[in-house]
């Protein structure tokens, strides 16, 4: 499965950011948390997109952090 890693801010932000995107018994699109660092799974690359998307909009992570995991995409 495809990955994509985002930076957040700081390691709790990582954590708000997992605990939000979890989505019990879906195994084709998940998160965990590597520090400060969250790492997307995937299948449908719009996943990874909203995930970013919503860590930025909620300052989880900066812009350019979110902006370089949909450059990725």
């Amino acid at each position: 499965m495809p990955e994509a890693r985002l930076i957040c801010l700081d390691e709790q932000h990582a954590a708000a950011v997992t605990e939000e995107a979890t989505r019990p018994g879906d195994d084709v699109h998940t998160v965990r948390q590597e520090g400060a660092v969250v790492v997307i799974g995937y299948f449908d690359k719009r996943w990874p997109l909203n995930v970013a998307d919503w860590a930025g909009e909620n300052g989880h992570a900066s812009d350019s952090a979110a902006a370089r995991v949909i450059a990725q995409l």
